[in-house]
């Protein structure tokens, strides 16, 4: 026997790596061919309708209070802004409010009437419309001060509160 035939117990016997077949891709389409962006249908099917869905609020979430949504007052609608400074109004108040000068700022037409009104139809009777006015407009004008400006919009420019 000759020793070219006999494997050597040193060295194993490998196979040769057979090549993986690789699954054949297909070129990319051509820019025409390519499709357009899924847009959803809008609306009902052809030959279909909705039915109509009664309105149902949110539920409400805890710690929070549900207000529905208001239409604007006259107060906020017109020429100029529906902002109203507390200052201008405590100062209203405070020099004219027998007058009732700061309602009108306010946006408070008939309080501001009725102010004027006591004013001038109490005079006569010993000041006593005067001086009736006078209090109020001064507790107003305080009340107007110790209020955040924020609070005193959402009070009074807003809310619907007249008096105090």
């Amino acid at each position: 026997m000759s020793e070219e035939n006999v494997p050597e117990a040193s060295q194993p016997v490998t196979p040769e790596p057979q090549p993986v077949p690789q699954p054949e891709q297909a070129p990319p389409p051509p820019p025409e061919a390519q499709q357009a962006p899924y847009v959803p249908p809008q609306g009902p099917a052809p030959g279909y309708q909705y039915a109509p869905q009664p309105e149902q609020p949110y539920a409400p979430q805890p710690g929070y209070q549900y207000a529905p949504a208001q239409a604007p007052s006259s107060r906020t609608q017109g020429i100029g802004s529906p902002q109203k400074d507390k200052w201008v109004a405590a100062v209203l108040a405070f020099v004219l409010g027998t007058l009732g000068i700061h309602k009108f700022y306010l946006g408070y037409k008939t309080e501001g009437i009725i102010m004027l009104l006591v004013t001038i139809l109490g005079a006569p009777c010993f000041g006593l419309g005067i001086l009736v006015m006078a209090v109020i407009s001064l507790i107003e004008a305080v009340r107007y001060v110790i209020l955040t400006q924020d609070d005193f919009e959402r009070t009074y420019v807003y809310g619907s509160k007249s008096w105090f």
